[in-house]
């Protein structure tokens, strides 16, 4: 099986490796990369264009590791056309053009797969997969987000504060140069939206989405937080009911007897509910150069097998009209207040409110 690397970055790098050390049979022919002293010691041909992997008919499949979405997309888009499978761990992408991408590779008979660009090292789309088929899930929440549940973790278990968390995060690679996306809300968003439009069968917009970043939460808001001996995890949530989906994220207070208290730092979880098997957890890093390249690799491994499900993207459930109401914590006028029963809407129309966070049941008393 013949492959070509579009991008050595971290991602890129690693899954090189694992190939060249662990997968003799999966050979990397081609790379395209823009830092030559990245490509100089490596035995490959590297392209300088696209078409060149393209048009090699020995060729099986393009794995992109570029990021951002532009030239991504196009390049995904290209290999397609070209009856190439593709393997990405771009969420941004997959999120943002889910709908065109599927129907593109299921018109040219070829494989597209992303396990990599939901949770790290957790494989946890491929077992979606199948359990989505005949399980009838009806809700998915998570912690999906290595680089914020490290952040978090420096604040609430090592005391550290949110400029020196950033720092340890920024040291280790766990957030990217010249974006905010992870406090933002926006990687967690897509991967919620990846996994929610997998379970539902149903196409959904990233705008539908209700994101709160943890970039909305001040300094005072931790330390008043561990005041009262709770902590604080970012958490997406997922559910249909009522023929409807509802998919918000936020910060969460959280007891310490809380399950997630047990999920620190790069680690992740993704719990599916389904109709049959009531809850599934699924935990490993979410973060790092090996355990995103494994996901990778995976998949090549999967497309090399020909091993590959495929979902019915047909429902069309009304999104975030009906709201759930859930308790807040919420800092008003430089005043923290706890809220009862209130929607995610009814906050977000406050001018104000300068932060709020999610109440879990198990930690409403002791605020």
């Amino acid at each position: 099986m013949n492959v070509a690397i579009l991008g050595l970055g971290v991602v890129g790098m690693g899954v090189y490796d694992i190939l060249l050390r662990d997968v003799p049979d999966i050979k990397v022919k081609y790379v395209m990369e823009l830092d030559q002293e990245k490509t100089k010691n490596l035995d490959v041909i590297v392209a300088n264009h696209i078409s060149t992997i393209l048009e090699d008919d020995t060729l099986d499949t393009v794995i992109e590791l570029i990021g951002g979405k532009r030239i991504a997309y196009t390049f995904v888009k290209q290999a397609l056309q070209a009856k190439k499978n593709v393997v990405t761990a771009n969420k941004a992408l997959i999120s943002d053009y889910f709908e065109e991408l599927t129907e593109l590779a299921n018109e040219n008979g070829v494989i597209l797969r992303y396990e990599a660009s939901v949770g790290g090292a957790i494989n946890v789309l491929d077992p979606l997969l199948t359990i989505a088929k005949i399980n009838h899930i009806h809700k998915i929440e998570g912690i999906i987000n290595g680089s914020t549940n490290f952040i978090l973790s420096k604040i609430f278990l090592e005391d550290y504060d949110l400029d020196k968390a950033l720092e340890a995060a920024r040291n280790l690679g766990y957030i990217e140069t010249g974006t905010n996306d992870d406090l933002e809300g926006f990687d967690l968003l897509r991967k919620i939206n990846i996994l929610s439009m997998m379970s539902y069968g149903q196409y959904i917009k990233e705008e539908e989405i209700i994101r709160v970043g943890l970039d909305t939460i001040p300094r005072e808001f931790y330390e008043y937080v561990k005041s009262k001996g709770l902590t604080m995890k970012y958490i997406a949530t997922s559910e249909w009911k009522n023929n409807q989906i509802m998919v918000h994220l936020e910060p969460v207070i959280v007891s310490q007897d809380h399950f997630y208290t047990k999920i620190n730092y790069e680690e992740n979880i993704v719990t599916l509910y389904g109709a049959y098997h009531n809850k599934q957890s699924f935990i490993g890093q979410g973060a790092g150069r090996y355990p995103t390249a494994s996901a990778v690799v995976y998949d090549l491994l999967k497309i090399k097998e020909q091993d590959h499900a495929r979902l019915q993207y047909k429902n069309n459930f009304v999104i975030n009209k009906n709201l759930n109401k859930y308790r807040f914590l919420v800092l008003k006028n430089g005043k923290f207040l706890k809220t009862e029963s209130m929607t995610f809407e009814s906050l977000l129309v406050d001018k104000e409110i300068q932060a709020f966070a999610r109440i879990d049941e198990g930690a409403y008393e002791s605020i």
